[in-house]
Parts: C-alpha cells; structure tokens; sequence
C-alpha cells in the first residue's frame, strides 16, 4: 500500500473517528469539505488534520538521522571542502526539519485538535534504524557508500514533499479560510519551502561531489536508490531522463546549501 502524506485511503477509520471527535471538541466542524485533494478524492477538515499530523510527524523524523549524516561526513574520507560542506548543510538541515515538525506542522496540528502529533504518523516510520545505519565503521569507503545511499534516499523524500506535498497542503489551505491556514499558508512560504528547496540541493550536492564521476551502475543505483525515497512517501518512480533533469548540469555551491545564497529548487 501507498504511504503517500496526502492519501485519505492510508487512514483507518478508527483514526478517523479520533481525529473527528478532537475537532469537534475544538468548535472545528470536521466534516466540511475542502474539495479534490492530491489522490482524486474529496478531503474534508479531518482529513486535512489528520495530513498535518502525518506530514509533522514525517518531518521531525528526518531530524536524526540528518544529524547523523553530519558526523557520518567527517568519516567518509571525503575532501576537506566537501565533507565540511555536508557536516554543516546536514546539521543545518537537522535543526529545520525539526522546526518543520514541531514549530509549522506540528503547532498546527495541535491548535486544531488539541494534542501533540505522534510519531506514529510518520509515513517514514521510525529513525532509530537509520541513526545505527548511519553509525560511522573504521572502513571510509563503507561510510562514502552508506552516506551516498542516504543521502540519495533521503532526497527523494525532499522532491516529492517539495513538488508534490507541500503544493498539495497549500491548495487544501487555500481552501478554508481558517487561522491556522492562514498562518500556515505564510510559515509554508516564507520558512519551508526555502529550506525544502535547499534540502533538495543537498541531495543535488551529493550526487555531483560522490557520484556523477562515476560509472553509469554507480549512478544508477543511486537513482535506483532516490525511488526508493519517493516510493516511501507515495511518489512515482523517476526514469533517467527526468532524474537527470532533477540533478542538473552542475552542483550547487556551499553558499547555496546554507542559505547564503537565493537560488531555489525546481
């Protein structure tokens, strides 16, 4: 089955009478109707809480094991410059994802029906795995590889909440003229989609400084392994014309990964 964010056909109907009766118990009409989402069916106000919680759940999982991949990068054997570059882009993107999680999703989550998001929602699971995946051994080359396959699972999580996700959220916002949509169409502009499109370019970043010299096995087996990402959070598998189009022609500079610079994913 799909764990796409914004599927209602992943949501039993026992999380769906909670989610009910907490909006209710807000003054929150539960089941007025927003419209078509994302999957071709209508979406009413449960619905659209219950894809706060997934996608603030979703988020604040990506805050280990990103700060994980910040030390695993100081292990990797990796020039001075590179490995510099990720520790800090990846403990940058550590602090933001949890920011996402809690501050943006989460607070809206809970202004809506009173409770905490729980990290049972995540479409991700948990992060204890990945945080011991991430683990640096003696061997470099080892960590260069694990640190390659995260970084491009990882990334296509980042493409499908930045190109699909969060557009998807928006439009439901659009639609309900509410305070917390008001608010969170305006935390989605100003701080998660910059930041979004910058993990998008850390992903770009690892592929151009570890794996666009390589082989062609080597380069598809990262591709192989970013649709593992997707797939993850119900997003379609990416052929070798559209990946390449994804990862441009050149790697994004350090200044652009920490914010230094403007320059926005696709």
């Amino acid at each position: 089955m799909s764990t796409g964010l914004l599927n209602p056909a992943n949501v039993s109907e026992v999380v769906y009478a909670q989610a009910r009766g907490r909006l209710a118990d807000r003054g929150v009409d539960p089941d007025l109707l927003l419209g078509e989402g994302a999957f071709g069916a209508e979406v009413d106000v449960a619905g659209f809480y219950l894809t706060l919680g997934t996608v603030a759940a979703t988020e604040k999982a990506g805050q280990t094991p990103t700060h994980s991949a910040a030390r695993l990068a100081l292990h990797a054997g990796l020039p001075n410059e590179v490995a510099d570059t990720l520790f800090l882009a990846y403990n940058q993107q550590s602090a933001e994802e949890a920011g996402h999680g809690d501050k943006v999703f989460g607070n809206a989550y809970f202004m809506l029906g009173g409770a905490a998001p729980s990290g049972a929602l995540s479409a991700v699971g948990k992060t204890d795995d990945s945080a011991t995946f991430l683990l640096p051994h003696a061997d470099r080359k080892t960590n260069k590889h694990t640190l390659s396959a995260f970084a491009a699972f990882l990334g296509g999580i980042e493409t499908v909440a930045l190109q699909q996700a969060f557009p998807s959220l928006v439009s439901l916002c659009e639609r309900w003229d509410h305070p917390v949509c008001r608010d969170l169409l305006l935390q989605i502009r100003d701080v998660v989609r910059p930041e979004e499109s910058r993990h998008v370019l850390l992903f770009r970043y690892v592929f151009h400084q570890l794996i666009a010299s390589k082989s062609e096995a080597i380069i598809r087996g990262f591709l192989d392994q970013t649709n593992v990402g997707r797939a993850q959070v119900g997003g379609e598998p990416l052929d070798r014309a559209a990946f390449t189009r994804l990862v441009g022609a050149n790697s994004p500079t350090p200044r652009q990964l920490l914010g230094k610079e403007r320059s926005f994913a696709s």
